[in-house]
Protein backbone atom coordinates (compact mmCIF):
# COMPACT_ATOMS: atom_id res chain seq x y z
CA UNK A 1 0.00 0.00 0.00
CA UNK A 2 1.36 3.38 -0.99
CA UNK A 3 1.06 6.62 0.94
CA UNK A 4 -1.51 7.82 -1.60
CA UNK A 5 -3.69 4.80 -0.97
CA UNK A 6 -3.21 5.01 2.82
CA UNK A 7 -4.60 8.56 3.04
CA UNK A 8 -7.86 7.33 1.49
CA UNK A 9 -8.04 4.42 3.93
CA UNK A 10 -8.62 4.09 7.72
CA UNK A 11 -4.83 4.56 8.20
CA UNK A 12 -5.16 8.26 7.35
CA UNK A 13 -6.13 9.44 10.85
CA UNK A 14 -3.33 7.79 12.88
CA UNK A 15 -0.81 8.57 10.11
CA UNK A 16 -1.58 12.29 10.01
CA UNK A 17 -2.11 12.56 13.81
CA UNK A 18 1.40 11.27 14.47
CA UNK A 19 2.79 13.71 11.89
CA UNK A 20 0.93 16.62 13.57
CA UNK A 21 2.27 15.63 17.00
CA UNK A 22 5.86 15.29 15.80
CA UNK A 23 5.64 18.60 13.94
CA UNK A 24 4.41 20.36 17.10
CA UNK A 25 7.26 18.94 19.20
CA UNK A 26 9.78 19.99 16.55
CA UNK A 27 8.51 23.57 16.55
CA UNK A 28 8.63 23.66 20.38
CA UNK A 29 12.21 22.43 20.45
CA UNK A 30 13.25 24.89 17.74
CA UNK A 31 11.83 27.80 19.74
CA UNK A 32 13.57 26.52 22.88
CA UNK A 33 16.88 26.27 21.01
CA UNK A 34 16.67 29.95 20.00
CA UNK A 35 15.47 31.00 23.48
CA UNK A 36 18.24 29.14 25.34
CA UNK A 37 20.93 30.31 22.97
CA UNK A 38 21.91 26.89 21.62
CA UNK A 39 24.65 26.58 19.02
CA UNK A 40 24.05 27.47 15.38
CA UNK A 41 24.46 23.82 14.32
CA UNK A 42 21.68 22.67 16.67
CA UNK A 43 19.32 25.37 15.45
CA UNK A 44 20.05 24.62 11.78
CA UNK A 45 19.52 20.90 12.31
CA UNK A 46 16.18 21.41 14.05
CA UNK A 47 15.05 23.87 11.38
CA UNK A 48 15.83 21.47 8.50
CA UNK A 49 14.21 18.59 10.35
CA UNK A 50 11.09 20.70 10.88
CA UNK A 51 10.95 21.65 7.21
CA UNK A 52 11.27 18.03 6.09
CA UNK A 53 8.50 16.95 8.45
CA UNK A 54 6.32 19.75 7.12
CA UNK A 55 6.89 18.43 3.55
CA UNK A 56 5.99 14.93 4.71
CA UNK A 57 2.70 16.30 6.02
CA UNK A 58 1.94 18.73 3.22
CA UNK A 59 2.30 16.31 0.30
CA UNK A 60 -0.24 13.75 1.58
CA UNK A 61 -2.62 16.62 2.31
CA UNK A 62 -2.15 17.84 -1.26
CA UNK A 63 -3.19 14.44 -2.62
CA UNK A 64 -6.10 14.41 -0.19
CA UNK A 65 -7.26 17.76 -1.55
CA UNK A 66 -7.54 16.19 -5.03
CA UNK A 67 -10.69 14.29 -3.94
CA UNK A 68 -13.61 16.35 -5.31
CA UNK A 69 -16.18 14.17 -3.55
CA UNK A 70 -14.58 14.49 -0.09
CA UNK A 71 -15.20 10.82 0.65
CA UNK A 72 -12.99 8.31 2.39
CA UNK A 73 -13.15 5.81 -0.49
CA UNK A 74 -13.71 7.73 -3.68
CA UNK A 75 -14.45 5.79 -6.85
CA UNK A 76 -12.42 6.09 -8.91
CA UNK A 77 -9.34 6.80 -6.71
CA UNK A 78 -7.88 10.30 -7.42
CA UNK A 79 -4.65 10.43 -9.32
CA UNK A 80 -1.31 10.75 -7.57
CA UNK A 81 -0.10 14.36 -7.60
CA UNK A 82 3.44 13.93 -6.22
CA UNK A 83 6.01 11.17 -6.50
CA UNK A 84 6.38 11.27 -2.72
CA UNK A 85 2.93 9.79 -2.14
CA UNK A 86 3.80 6.90 -4.46
CA UNK A 87 6.23 5.65 -1.83
CA UNK A 88 5.15 2.75 0.39
CA UNK A 89 3.32 3.85 3.51
CA UNK A 90 5.86 1.89 5.57
CA UNK A 91 8.47 4.47 4.54
CA UNK A 92 6.39 7.22 6.13
CA UNK A 93 5.86 5.15 9.26
CA UNK A 94 9.59 4.46 9.40
CA UNK A 95 10.26 8.24 9.15
CA UNK A 96 7.85 8.91 11.95
CA UNK A 97 9.56 6.35 14.18
CA UNK A 98 12.98 7.75 13.31
CA UNK A 99 11.75 11.28 14.00
CA UNK A 100 10.36 10.20 17.38
CA UNK A 101 13.75 8.70 18.30
CA UNK A 102 15.55 11.88 17.22
CA UNK A 103 13.14 14.05 19.21
CA UNK A 104 13.60 11.87 22.29
CA UNK A 105 17.34 12.34 22.05
CA UNK A 106 16.97 16.09 21.46
CA UNK A 107 14.64 16.44 24.48
CA UNK A 108 17.15 14.58 26.67
CA UNK A 109 19.95 16.81 25.42
CA UNK A 110 17.88 19.88 26.17
CA UNK A 111 17.29 18.67 29.74
CA UNK A 112 21.01 18.03 30.24
CA UNK A 113 21.84 21.42 28.78
CA UNK A 114 19.39 23.25 31.04
CA UNK A 115 20.83 21.55 34.12
CA UNK A 116 24.39 22.53 33.16
CA UNK A 117 23.83 26.00 31.69
CA UNK A 118 21.87 29.08 32.75
CA UNK A 119 18.75 29.53 30.66
CA UNK A 120 15.76 31.84 30.78
CA UNK A 121 13.80 29.17 32.60
CA UNK A 122 16.54 28.53 35.17
CA UNK A 123 16.93 32.26 35.80
CA UNK A 124 13.16 32.56 36.41
CA UNK A 125 13.18 29.53 38.73
CA UNK A 126 16.10 30.99 40.68
CA UNK A 127 14.32 34.33 41.04
CA UNK A 128 11.20 32.56 42.30
CA UNK A 129 13.26 30.93 45.07
CA UNK A 130 14.52 34.26 46.41
CA UNK A 131 12.94 35.55 49.66
CA UNK A 132 12.83 39.10 48.26
CA UNK A 133 10.56 40.40 45.52
CA UNK A 134 12.21 41.40 42.23
CA UNK A 135 10.61 42.83 39.09
CA UNK A 136 11.96 44.42 35.92
CA UNK A 137 9.86 46.83 33.89
CA UNK A 138 10.27 48.96 30.81
CA UNK A 139 10.53 52.72 31.16
CA UNK A 140 6.81 53.02 30.42
CA UNK A 141 6.01 50.78 33.42
CA UNK A 142 5.29 47.52 31.57
CA UNK A 143 6.61 44.62 33.65
CA UNK A 144 8.69 42.13 31.68
CA UNK A 145 9.84 39.88 34.52
CA UNK A 146 8.74 39.36 38.12
CA UNK A 147 9.18 36.58 40.66
CA UNK A 148 6.62 34.89 42.90
CA UNK A 149 7.19 37.16 45.93
CA UNK A 150 6.56 40.42 44.06
CA UNK A 151 3.51 38.95 42.34
CA UNK A 152 2.10 37.79 45.67
CA UNK A 153 2.64 41.28 47.10
CA UNK A 154 0.96 42.80 44.04
CA UNK A 155 -2.08 40.54 44.53
CA UNK A 156 -2.42 41.75 48.12
CA UNK A 157 -2.33 45.36 46.94
CA UNK A 158 -4.16 45.31 43.61
CA UNK A 159 -5.88 41.91 43.49
CA UNK A 160 -3.90 40.72 40.46
CA UNK A 161 -0.36 39.85 39.43
CA UNK A 162 2.17 42.58 38.68
CA UNK A 163 1.81 43.81 35.10
CA UNK A 164 1.97 47.60 35.40
CA UNK A 165 4.53 49.25 37.66
CA UNK A 166 2.69 52.58 37.84
CA UNK A 167 -0.48 50.90 39.14
CA UNK A 168 1.60 49.06 41.76
CA UNK A 169 3.29 52.28 42.92
CA UNK A 170 -0.09 53.97 43.35
CA UNK A 171 -1.34 50.99 45.38
CA UNK A 172 1.73 51.06 47.64
CA UNK A 173 0.41 54.26 49.21
CA UNK A 174 -2.37 52.16 50.77
CA UNK A 175 -1.62 49.92 53.79
CA UNK A 176 -1.54 46.20 53.09
CA UNK A 177 -4.89 44.66 54.11
CA UNK A 178 -4.99 42.06 56.87
CA UNK A 179 -1.25 41.86 57.31
CA UNK A 180 1.34 42.98 59.82
CA UNK A 181 4.23 42.69 57.38
CA UNK A 182 6.53 45.63 56.71
CA UNK A 183 8.11 45.88 53.25
CA UNK A 184 10.92 48.09 52.03
CA UNK A 185 10.55 48.99 48.34
CA UNK A 186 13.51 50.19 46.26
CA UNK A 187 13.45 51.52 42.70
CA UNK A 188 16.59 51.86 40.61
CA UNK A 189 17.79 51.64 37.01
CA UNK A 190 19.19 48.56 35.28
CA UNK A 191 20.59 48.03 31.79
CA UNK A 192 20.73 44.82 29.72
CA UNK A 193 21.50 44.31 26.02
CA UNK A 194 21.62 48.07 25.53
CA UNK A 195 18.11 48.56 26.92
CA UNK A 196 17.18 50.38 30.10
CA UNK A 197 14.82 48.88 32.65
CA UNK A 198 13.33 49.90 35.99
CA UNK A 199 14.20 47.44 38.75
CA UNK A 200 11.85 47.08 41.71
CA UNK A 201 13.07 45.30 44.85
CA UNK A 202 10.75 44.45 47.76
CA UNK A 203 12.37 43.29 51.03
CA UNK A 204 10.44 41.95 54.00
CA UNK A 205 11.74 43.93 57.00
CA UNK A 206 9.04 42.91 59.47
CA UNK A 207 11.56 41.56 61.99
CA UNK A 208 13.82 44.60 61.62
CA UNK A 209 10.86 46.94 62.09
CA UNK A 210 9.79 45.07 65.22
CA UNK A 211 13.34 45.27 66.56
CA UNK A 212 13.42 49.01 65.78
CA UNK A 213 10.17 49.59 67.66
CA UNK A 214 11.52 47.61 70.60
CA UNK A 215 14.71 49.70 70.59
CA UNK A 216 12.65 52.89 70.51
CA UNK A 217 10.69 51.74 73.54
CA UNK A 218 13.90 50.88 75.35
CA UNK A 219 15.40 54.24 74.41
CA UNK A 220 12.37 55.99 75.92
CA UNK A 221 12.84 54.05 79.14
CA UNK A 222 16.57 54.79 79.15
CA UNK A 223 15.84 58.47 78.58
CA UNK A 224 13.50 58.44 81.57
CA UNK A 225 16.09 56.64 83.71
CA UNK A 226 18.80 59.10 82.60
CA UNK A 227 16.60 62.03 83.52
CA UNK A 228 15.87 60.57 86.94
CA UNK A 229 19.57 59.86 87.50
CA UNK A 230 20.37 63.45 86.55
CA UNK A 231 17.85 64.72 89.10
CA UNK A 232 19.24 62.28 91.67
CA UNK A 233 22.78 63.48 91.04
CA UNK A 234 21.72 67.07 91.58
CA UNK A 235 19.96 66.12 94.80
CA UNK A 236 22.91 63.92 95.82
CA UNK A 237 25.23 66.94 95.63
CA UNK A 238 23.03 68.76 98.11
CA UNK A 239 22.92 65.75 100.41
CA UNK A 240 26.71 65.37 100.34
CA UNK A 241 27.19 69.07 101.11
CA UNK A 242 24.67 68.86 103.95
CA UNK A 243 26.43 65.77 105.32
CA UNK A 244 29.79 67.51 105.15
CA UNK A 245 28.36 70.52 107.00
CA UNK A 246 26.81 68.25 109.59
CA UNK A 247 30.10 66.42 110.08
CA UNK A 248 31.93 69.73 110.48
CA UNK A 249 29.39 70.97 113.00
CA UNK A 250 29.63 67.73 114.95
CA UNK A 251 33.40 68.07 115.01
CA UNK A 252 33.14 71.66 116.28
CA UNK A 253 30.63 70.67 118.92
CA UNK A 254 32.94 67.88 120.07
CA UNK A 255 35.77 70.38 120.19
CA UNK A 256 33.61 72.73 122.29
CA UNK A 257 32.95 69.90 124.73
CA UNK A 258 36.66 69.18 125.03
CA UNK A 259 37.43 72.87 125.62
CA UNK A 260 34.78 73.06 128.32
CA UNK A 261 36.34 70.05 130.06
CA UNK A 262 39.79 71.59 129.79
CA UNK A 263 38.42 74.90 131.16
CA UNK A 264 36.97 73.04 134.13
CA UNK A 265 40.33 71.37 134.79
CA UNK A 266 42.03 74.75 134.42
CA UNK A 267 39.78 76.30 137.06
CA UNK A 268 40.58 73.46 139.45
CA UNK A 269 44.28 73.26 138.67
CA UNK A 270 45.64 76.14 136.53
CA UNK A 271 49.12 74.65 136.40
CA UNK A 272 47.90 71.50 134.59
CA UNK A 273 46.69 73.35 131.41
CA UNK A 274 48.57 75.62 129.01
CA UNK A 275 46.72 78.90 129.39
CA UNK A 276 47.69 80.36 126.02
CA UNK A 277 46.60 77.25 124.06
CA UNK A 278 43.29 77.12 125.97
CA UNK A 279 42.57 80.79 125.26
CA UNK A 280 43.39 80.35 121.53
CA UNK A 281 41.07 77.33 121.30
CA UNK A 282 38.28 79.29 123.00
CA UNK A 283 38.81 82.17 120.59
CA UNK A 284 38.64 79.92 117.47
CA UNK A 285 35.57 78.09 118.70
CA UNK A 286 33.69 81.27 119.59
CA UNK A 287 34.53 82.77 116.20
CA UNK A 288 33.06 79.75 114.36
CA UNK A 289 29.94 79.67 116.51
CA UNK A 290 29.30 83.39 116.04
CA UNK A 291 29.70 83.07 112.22
CA UNK A 292 27.33 80.08 112.09
CA UNK A 293 24.79 82.00 114.19
CA UNK A 294 24.89 84.97 111.82
CA UNK A 295 24.25 82.80 108.72
CA UNK A 296 20.68 82.60 107.37
CA UNK A 297 19.46 79.26 108.61
CA UNK A 298 15.90 79.62 107.32
CA UNK A 299 14.12 76.85 105.41
CA UNK A 300 14.73 76.68 101.64
CA UNK A 301 12.12 78.16 99.33
CA UNK A 302 10.19 75.29 97.57
CA UNK A 303 9.68 77.42 94.44
CA UNK A 304 13.41 78.17 94.22
CA UNK A 305 14.14 74.46 94.60
CA UNK A 306 11.65 73.65 91.81
CA UNK A 307 13.23 76.20 89.44
CA UNK A 308 16.70 74.87 90.27
CA UNK A 309 15.62 71.30 89.58
CA UNK A 310 14.05 72.33 86.22
CA UNK A 311 17.27 74.01 85.20
CA UNK A 312 19.23 70.91 86.22
CA UNK A 313 17.31 68.77 83.70
CA UNK A 314 17.53 71.38 80.93
CA UNK A 315 14.07 72.96 81.14
CA UNK A 316 13.75 76.76 81.10
CA UNK A 317 10.81 78.09 83.16
CA UNK A 318 9.14 81.41 82.32
CA UNK A 319 6.70 82.69 84.95
CA UNK A 320 4.26 85.51 84.20
CA UNK A 321 2.01 87.10 86.78
CA UNK A 322 2.27 87.52 90.53
CA UNK A 323 3.30 84.36 92.39
CA UNK A 324 2.30 83.65 96.03
CA UNK A 325 4.94 84.84 98.48
CA UNK A 326 4.43 81.96 100.90
CA UNK A 327 2.00 79.37 102.13
CA UNK A 328 0.28 76.36 100.58
CA UNK A 329 -0.32 78.05 97.22
CA UNK A 330 3.42 78.57 96.71
CA UNK A 331 4.09 74.92 97.62
CA UNK A 332 1.44 73.73 95.13
CA UNK A 333 2.97 75.93 92.39
CA UNK A 334 6.41 74.49 93.16
CA UNK A 335 5.07 70.93 93.02
CA UNK A 336 3.33 71.66 89.71
CA UNK A 337 6.54 73.09 88.19
CA UNK A 338 8.45 70.01 89.37
CA UNK A 339 5.97 67.61 87.71
CA UNK A 340 5.50 69.61 84.49
CA UNK A 341 9.23 70.06 83.90
CA UNK A 342 9.75 66.32 84.36
CA UNK A 343 6.93 65.46 81.94
CA UNK A 344 8.22 68.05 79.43
CA UNK A 345 11.53 66.20 79.18
CA UNK A 346 9.92 62.77 79.35
CA UNK A 347 7.09 63.11 76.81
CA UNK A 348 8.01 65.98 74.45
CA UNK A 349 10.97 67.40 72.57
CA UNK A 350 10.52 70.76 74.30
CA UNK A 351 12.96 72.52 76.62
CA UNK A 352 10.64 75.32 77.75
CA UNK A 353 7.86 75.58 80.34
CA UNK A 354 5.60 78.62 80.58
CA UNK A 355 3.77 79.33 83.84
CA UNK A 356 0.96 81.87 84.05
CA UNK A 357 -0.33 82.97 87.45
CA UNK A 358 -3.54 84.97 87.58
CA UNK A 359 -6.42 85.82 89.88
CA UNK A 360 -9.97 85.15 88.73
CA UNK A 361 -13.28 86.30 90.18
CA UNK A 362 -14.39 89.55 91.77
CA UNK A 363 -13.63 91.19 95.06
CA UNK A 364 -10.34 91.82 96.78
CA UNK A 365 -10.34 89.13 99.43
CA UNK A 366 -12.11 86.16 97.87
CA UNK A 367 -10.62 85.28 94.47
CA UNK A 368 -9.67 82.12 92.59
CA UNK A 369 -5.93 81.69 92.18
CA UNK A 370 -5.18 80.00 88.85
CA UNK A 371 -1.92 78.38 87.69
CA UNK A 372 -1.61 77.51 83.96
CA UNK A 373 1.48 75.46 83.08
CA UNK A 374 2.18 74.65 79.44
CA UNK A 375 5.14 73.11 77.60
CA UNK A 376 6.48 75.30 74.80
CA UNK A 377 8.84 74.75 71.88
CA UNK A 378 12.61 74.64 71.77
CA UNK A 379 14.16 77.71 73.38
CA UNK A 380 10.77 79.19 74.03
CA UNK A 381 9.44 79.03 70.44
CA UNK A 382 6.10 77.43 69.71
CA UNK A 383 6.35 73.93 68.28
CA UNK A 384 3.71 71.33 67.28
CA UNK A 385 3.41 68.46 69.72
CA UNK A 386 3.37 64.75 69.06
CA UNK A 387 -0.14 63.77 70.16
CA UNK A 388 0.68 60.07 70.06
CA UNK A 389 3.44 60.53 72.65
CA UNK A 390 1.35 62.81 74.86
CA UNK A 391 -1.58 60.41 74.78
CA UNK A 392 0.57 57.97 76.74
CA UNK A 393 0.57 60.30 79.81
CA UNK A 394 -1.56 58.82 82.56
CA UNK A 395 -2.35 60.30 85.94
CA UNK A 396 -0.13 58.16 88.09
CA UNK A 397 2.85 58.83 90.32
CA UNK A 398 3.67 62.54 90.29
CA UNK A 399 0.50 63.72 88.52
CA UNK A 400 -1.69 61.74 90.89
CA UNK A 401 0.18 63.11 93.92
CA UNK A 402 -0.18 66.66 92.57
CA UNK A 403 -3.94 66.20 92.06
CA UNK A 404 -4.24 64.84 95.61
CA UNK A 405 -2.37 67.88 96.97
CA UNK A 406 -4.58 70.31 95.01
CA UNK A 407 -7.89 68.66 95.89
CA UNK A 408 -6.89 68.42 99.55
CA UNK A 409 -6.76 72.23 99.58
CA UNK A 410 -10.18 72.44 97.90
CA UNK A 411 -8.83 73.16 94.41
CA UNK A 412 -9.28 71.57 90.99
CA UNK A 413 -6.74 70.35 88.41
CA UNK A 414 -7.26 69.80 84.67
CA UNK A 415 -4.74 67.94 82.49
CA UNK A 416 -4.79 68.37 78.69
CA UNK A 417 -2.60 66.17 76.48
CA UNK A 418 -4.46 65.81 73.17
CA UNK A 419 -2.39 68.33 71.20
CA UNK A 420 -0.23 69.92 73.94
CA UNK A 421 0.82 69.29 77.51
CA UNK A 422 -1.06 71.72 79.74
CA UNK A 423 -2.08 71.68 83.43
CA UNK A 424 -4.60 74.15 84.84
CA UNK A 425 -4.82 74.39 88.66
CA UNK A 426 -7.54 76.50 90.24
CA UNK A 427 -7.50 77.23 94.00
CA UNK A 428 -10.80 78.70 95.14
CA UNK A 429 -11.23 81.43 97.78
CA UNK A 430 -7.61 81.58 98.87
CA UNK A 431 -6.31 84.83 100.29
CA UNK A 432 -2.65 85.15 99.42
CA UNK A 433 0.05 87.74 99.37
CA UNK A 434 1.79 87.93 96.00
CA UNK A 435 5.00 89.21 94.53
CA UNK A 436 5.64 90.24 90.94
CA UNK A 437 8.19 88.20 88.98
Amino acid sequence: MTIHEAIFSPLRQPLLAILYLLLTLQMTLLVSAFRDGRSRGWRLFLLLHLMFSFVCLWMPLWDLDSNPYRTDRPIPLPAVRTPFTSLPVSALFLYEVLTAVILAYVIGDFCRYQRAHPTVKSVKETMDLLPVGIAFAKEDGTVVLGNLVINDLARKLTGKRLTDLSVFRDAVKVTLPDTEQVWQLTLDKAEADGKRFIRLTATDITEQAAATRELEEKNKKLKDIHMRLDIYNKQADRIIIAQELLTARMAVHNEVGNILLESRHYLKDPSSIDEEMLLQALKDTNTYLLREYEEDDTARDPLADALEMAGAIGVKVKITGSVPEEGTAREILAAAINECSTNTVKHTDSDWLSVEVRLEGSGKAARDLCFILQSGGSSGGQMPFDGSALSEIHESGGLLSLRTLVEREGGTMQVESASEFRITIRLSHIIVGTQKV
